[in-house]
Parts: structure tokens; sequence; C-alpha cells
């Protein structure tokens, strides 16, 4: 049951300004933020049994907002698609209830799905949205639309021409899907010297987009050297996902859209430390890894809105990175504030779900996070919440 909790004393970064304020009240009631007020230490007018937080030394902001994530893929084992070959549904769900549960406790309240294989992010989505298990709110993608044999058919729904990519767009949304993922180019690999080049034509691009929209459904591109983002921008999705290879032009490109970049730092940043890899996949991975980060820190400086996206599911990235994103946007050339916003206020624009989350605002749905100290001095405070709170519900804490 939801009932009446206050925050007191904690410094807030609310997701809109610029600066932190401090001397406020933040009033939750049943599943929405009531008031953000001065403290009156007298409390008049609380009802009886309200719930109240000291929030001293400590710092409170909007919920974490992750725009790529797989939960349905296991990050802890060599081949999650194996899982896949070898494990049936019941067993899949309960190991993404796993990583979802995980990602609610570090303080990700709302997510996107990057694809999933079988419809599996559908079905945890509507259990979360039902109280059955705990995990952020999750806008399922369904499988990720790719060419016939292209990259992520593991997990997509193959289609070839304008016709079949709209049939597929149609297919997801019957099945479920609240987004829409396309996979517009190959993936740089660590294992190979494939170089991310483009696979679905711009006409393709627009009729997903198209199709997408008079379905109500944002597009989200899987996209990595310079064509396939440029293409992506241009036929009018939502957000890039990654970018690794693309050079100064394209991101411009996403300036002139007005595209979103999820860059999935974490990613480039967890492989460079995987066990296992042979020489040249490291030699590989260290030259993925410095074109990605010039990639980003172009995006940074030439102004491309920038969200927060963790790809957990890829191997060796979990869902409770998303602190570890943020920090290594602000590594690469992003404010701390702008940061933070990329994984609140900015992540919710980009997600359509602005008017509910992404801030603490009267009004809003009281997705929260208080975590010790000042994040704005140290963004590792992100990594392991004091308290969550979503939907006015407060979050129950694994020992570490």
């Amino acid at each position: 049951m939801t009932g009446t909790i206050v925050i007191r004393g904690a410094r807030l970064i609310d997701g809109l300004g610029d600066e932190a304020r401090t001397g406020l009240d933040v009033i939750v009631v049943g599943d929405r933020i009531r008031a953000i007020e001065a403290t009156d230490l007298a409390t008049p007018g609380l009802p009886a049994g309200t719930t109240v937080i000291d929030g001293s030394g400590a710092t409170l902001l909007p919920g974490l907002i992750d725009c790529h994530a797989h939960y349905t893929l296991d990050p802890t084992v060599e081949d999650a698609f194996a899982l896949h070959r070898s494990e049936g549904a019941a067993q899949l769900i309960l190991r993404a209830a796993g990583m979802a549960r995980r990602a609610l406790q570090a303080g990700v309240t709302t997510a996107r799905s990057g694809g999933s294989p079988a419809n599996l992010d559908v079905a945890l989505s509507a259990a979360i949205a039902a109280g059955q298990i705990p995990g952020p709110q999750l806008l399922a993608a369904g499988p990720a639309l790719t060419i016939t044999g292209g990259h992520g058919y593991l997990f997509g729904r193959e289609a070839d021409g304008e016709l079949e990519f709209v049939k597929a767009v149609r297919a997801n949304v019957r099945d479920g899907a609240a987004v829409i993922k396309i996979v517009s180019s190959e993936a740089a690999m660590l294992v190979s010297s494939v170089a991310g080049v483009e696979e679905v034509s711009l006409d393709e691009l627009r009729a997903v987009v198209s199709e997408a929209a008079r379905l109500h459904r944002r597009v989200l591109s899987h996209a990595q050297n310079s064509e396939a983002v440029r293409r992506s921008a241009r036929a009018g999705v939502a957000s890039v996902e990654h970018a690794f290879l693309a050079d100064e032009a394209a991101l411009a490109t996403l300036v002139e859209t007005g595209t979103t970049l999820v860059p999935t730092l974490t990613v480039t940043d967890v492989w460079k430390n995987l066990d296992g890899l042979t020489a040249g996949q490291r030699e590989r991975q260290g030259e993925i890894e410095r074109l990605h980060r010039s990639s980003c820190e172009t995006a940074i400086r030439l102004g491309v809105e920038v969200a927060t996206g963790t790809d957990c599911g890829v191997r060796g990235v979990m869902p409770d990175m998303l602190w570890r994103e943020i920090a290594l946007l602000h590594d690469h050339g992003a404010s701390t504030m702008a940061a933070i916003r990329a994984a609140t206020s900015t992540a919710a624009r980009l997600l359509g779900l602005d008017a509910e989350v992404g801030t603490i605002e009267a009004g809003k749905r009281a997705d929260l996070i208080l975590v010790d100290g000042d994040p704005l001095v140290d963004l590792r405070r992100l990594e392991r919440p004091r308290l969550v709170i979503q939907a006015g519900r407060l979050i129950p804490r694994t020992a570490a």
C-alpha cells in the first residue's frame, strides 16, 4: 500500500534546473508527488502514519531511466543466445525477472527494451505492470527488425523491402511492442573486422518510421557507422543507438534533425576488461573504444541531445550499471548536471514519458532515488542509492 511520504532535508536535483536546491520538503501522496515546499519542521496537517524520511547529507533525484536495456539476455554467460536455444520460456523469464529487480534496486525506475527474442520483454513488461514482479516500468520492443541474416537476427524479426518492414512493424505492435527497434547496420564486433556498415536502406527506414508513427510508436535504430546514422536520422527515428563509428558530419545530422543519441558507452568500457580475449580481440576492442569515445565526445561538443542507455544484456554489462553510463557521459564532455539529466528528464522526453516521469514536480509520478552525498561532486554516489521509490512505493533493498 502507498501512503504519505515526506523526504526532508535532502539536496534536491529536480531534473530541470542547473543547480541543486535545498531547504525543501518533497511530499508524496499515493503514487504522486503532491508538493515541493519549504521545510516546516512542525509539519502541520500531515496525516497520521506519514513516513518522514531524513535526507540530511543526501541528494534526492528523479528515478533513473535506461533507454537501452536487454533484461531478457543474461550478461553473465558467454553466449546469451545459447540459453534461448537450450532453456524454456519460463526459465528465461525467471532470469529476466532477476535482471529487472537488480535494475530497480539500483534506482532504474523506467527502461526501454532494445529488443528481445520471442517477445519475452513483452511478457516481462506486463508482469512488472501488473505488480507480479519488481522492475522498472518497461517499454517493450519485442523482436528487433533486421534484414534476413542481418545483425540481431537471432533475436529479431527478419524483413526485406519496404512492404515486409511495414508488415513487421504491424506484427510487433500486434504482439504488444510499445516501441520499435530496427537494426540499421552491422555491429562492430570483437571477433572480426566487421565495420558496422549499413544494412537497411533509407526507404526501408522511412517505411518503418512512417508505419510506427501511424501506430503511435517511436523507433530506435541500432546504427554504428556514419551512413547508418545519417540514414536513421533522415528517416525520422527518435533515437540512434551506439554510433560507435560515426564521424562528425553524420553526427551533425542528428543536430539538424533533432535526433537523440543513446551512445551506450558502458559497453566498450566494460569490454576492455573482459576475460578470455585474444590479443587480436584486445587490439580490436581498443580500436572500437577509441572510435566510440571520439564519436560521443564529438556528439556532445556539437550539441546532440544525449540520453543514457547501458545495453545491459550484452556480455559483461549488468542492469545496475546506469550510474556508470552517467559518469562516462561526464568523462566524455557532458557537464555533471547534463549527464544526470541524460538519465532523467532528457531520457523521459525521448521516451515520450516526460508528462509522467523524469523530473521532480508536483503531479508527476513519485519515482525517486535518494543517494548519500552529492553526485554533482562525485557521480559514483549514484551507484548504490540509499532509497528507491517507485510510484510512491519504497523498494526493498537487498544486502550488499
